[in-house]
């Protein structure tokens, strides 16, 4: 090979070595760039899955920790619990005000429809909270919604 690129013309040579180095380059930026964004975003998915779970498991040792606390009803922090589904799901909440019969109303603008729909899921299912009324309207973007609930336990 050697051999052979040493009997070429000068002029092929310093066009070999250049078409060597363009795919050189190519290759780089195909293995290392567009592999490692790849790689980022499956990284950032799985984060927010073990967030999503992580919540949960809180959850679950709060409602642990409650039931071996005492008189076997369960006490939950709606506050802090509906904090904790609204970060998990990557809402920012605009109120959050509990009330003098034990509920909370919780608003959200400008969230997206999909968040809200993942955060109910959230707080109904897993939490067994109950959503007592709720109020959702659109934000004026396409899936943005502007969303009011009044929560309460168990």
């Amino acid at each position: 090979m050697v051999r052979w690129f040493a009997t070429q013309s000068r002029r092929d040579q310093i066009a070999l070595l250049m078409l060597c180095g363009a795919l050189l380059g190519w290759l780089f930026i195909q293995v290392v760039v567009i592999e490692l964004d790849g790689r980022r975003a499956r990284l950032s998915q799985a984060n927010q899955v073990l967030s999503e779970q992580l919540v949960r498991v809180d959850f679950k040792v709060e409602q642990l920790a409650a039931l071996r606390a005492g008189d076997g009803r369960r006490q939950v922090n709606l506050t802090q619990t509906l904090s904790q589904a609204s970060d998990a799901q990557g809402l920012a909440v605009k109120r959050l005000q509990p009330n003098s019969r034990g509920e909370v109303q919780i608003r959200f603008e400008g969230v997206a429809f999909d968040g809200v729909l993942r955060f109910l899921e959230q707080i109904e299912g897993s939490a067994g909270l109950r959503v007592m009324d709720a109020s959702v309207s659109s934000a004026g973007r396409d899936g943005g919604v502007n969303a009011t609930f009044r929560i309460a336990g168990n």
